[in-house]
């Protein structure tokens, strides 16, 4: 056959497909209500309205939500323009914009999903591989016989938002396939949350102000986070008076807050970056917390702004990612004459505050080496933790928790700390050593010699690991790590 006619049998093949296609949405029916649509062939119209009080039941309030974003974001622009004037940062302007217009996108997009459900029949589902439906994609894995899914919000345009729709699969003897299943599934896709009609404005003020104004040292998370929560208060409350209420409660102290004001330590809060997220490392209820009492403090601060003053605060700092909390407290002196540092203090509990002033935290180190020395491996590690909430940036007392965790089994919050390690001494320099020589302890430190580029010094930590303990599988990944960056050094040579 020639290439001509195959094009020609493909093309037509291709448009008779289409034309089924066209012809089977034509035939199907549909049920609405509150917004929401559900099209489905003549004979499933049981099935169709059992997703429509589903839907209506479970799904609408976080269709709701996302409706809410899409008005909020109508008007981006002017978001923008105000979220950089408030910062003082003209640069941060069209970056700002682009990116709550793809917030409001994808916003838009998962409306245009949950506002249209669609009745498709298991067997057609299977016998092509899946669904595609426009941000929303199923795959079917034949082994398992199971369907995945997934949201596409790439190269999101509006003829796919308007092509696009939640699949629901009917089985042939009429069962909703999946049907337990069926809201988990669009909760999980659509989060629940009323606190997401905030996170455009809050996660695009924080992402102006540690990527794009490069204010990002690992310990002012509080500056990070009170400023943003701030920000969001006021370009809310002009944006719709409704919303006062909403960031009354997301971001002031409530009941849980003030049962956990004790525990708030504002200096030591770490950027989630060098967070561990995983249990029992972090207590969400505390985050949370540390997160409403740093804009209490910053909006105190701030107050009404008189004078611009977030803005001078902010052209003092921005691009100096190395900017600790001192210096941030010394660019707020300068701009407004308060020593904050006094009002931060208030901030952290106060046996940690007691620590600091008595020099506790040396104390601290120096029991942690005895009982590392003695192989107590958890005592020492709990010690360190507290000498760490008063001196958070002491990198010596970080090396020691790190290779302490190894040893206690705690590897992946170990990582994290060499992690921040690396960060702190890319600012300034410091002295450390490990309290005993330790297998474990040259392997932090190999890590951090790595993070820090200096491979021939990584190499040198590595090697007597190996020898003694050839079966390191940490040791060898990171030899195996070396080997790749030493291989792309000279490709790009």
């Amino acid at each position: 056959m020639s290439n001509r006619l195959t094009s020609i049998v493909f093309a037509t093949a291709a448009l008779l497909a289409l034309a089924g296609i066209c012809a089977a949405e034509e035939s199907l029916k549909k049920l609405s209500t509150d917004g929401i649509t559900i099209s489905y062939p003549p004979a499933n119209e049981a099935q169709a309205k059992r997703i429509l009080e589903v839907a209506n039941k479970s799904i609408l309030p976080s269709i709701e939500i996302h409706r809410r974003i899409v008005e909020l974001l109508n008007n981006y622009e002017e978001l923008a323009k105000d979220i950089a004037d408030l910062l003082g940062a003209e640069e941060v302007q069209e970056a700002t914009r682009t990116r709550l217009a793809a917030y409001k996108q994808k916003s838009e997009a998962l409306v245009g999903c949950f506002s249209n459900f669609r009745i498709i029949s298991t067997a057609d589902a299977v016998s092509t591989g899946g669904v595609d439906a426009g941000v929303i994609k199923v795959r079917h894995d034949r082994d398992s016989d199971e369907f995945s899914i997934y949201l596409d919000l790439e190269r999101v345009d509006t003829d796919r938002i308007k092509r696009s729709y939640f699949p629901v699969f009917v089985n042939a003897d009429g069962s909703i396939r999946s049907e337990k299943k069926l809201v988990e599934t669009a909760i999980n896709l659509l989060g629940s949350t009323q606190s997401m009609i905030a996170a455009p404005i809050r996660e695009t003020v924080i992402w102006a102000l540690s990527e794009k104004l490069n204010i990002y040292h690992p310990f002012t998370r509080w500056f990070i986070e009170g400023v943003s929560g701030w920000v969001t208060i006021r370009l809310l409350t002009k944006a719709d008076p409704k919303l006062a209420s909403l960031a009354s409660e997301l971001f002031s102290p409530g009941p849980v807050a003030k049962k956990l004001r004790d525990k708030i330590n504002l200096i030591a809060w770490p950027q989630t970056a060098f967070q561990n997220q995983t249990d029992p490392y972090i207590d969400p209820q505390l985050e949370v917390a540390q997160t409403q009492y740093a804009i209490e403090a910053v909006s105190g601060l701030i107050g009404g702004n008189r004078d611009k003053r977030l803005a001078k605060i902010v052209s003092e700092i921005k691009h100096s990612p190395d900017a600790d909390t001192d210096a941030i407290c010394a660019a707020i002196k300068k701009v407004t004459g308060v020593d904050f540092k006094k009002t931060l203090m208030t901030y952290v509990p106060q046996d940690i505050r007691d620590g600091i002033t008595s020099g506790e935290a040396k104390k601290l180190v120096s029991q942690a080496e005895k009982l590392a020395q003695e192989k107590k491996w958890r005592d020492a590690i709990v010690k360190l933790r507290r000498a760490l909430q008063m001196n958070p940036a002491d990198v010596n007392a970080r090396l020691n928790l790190a290779w302490l965790e190894r040893e206690n089994s705690e590897r992946l919050d170990s990582e994290i700390q060499v992690f921040l390690m690396a960060r702190l001494l890319k600012q300034q320099d410091y002295s450390f050593r490990l309290f005993i020589p330790s297998i474990e302890g040259n392997y932090v430190l190999a890590r951090l010699a790595i993070l820090l580029g200096n491979i021939d010094y990584a190499r040198k930590f590595l090697e007597p690991i190996l020898e003694v303990k050839p079966d390191h599988k940490d040791a060898r990944r990171a030899m195996e790590e070396i080997r790749q960056l030493e291989s792309a050094a000279k490709g790009k040579n």
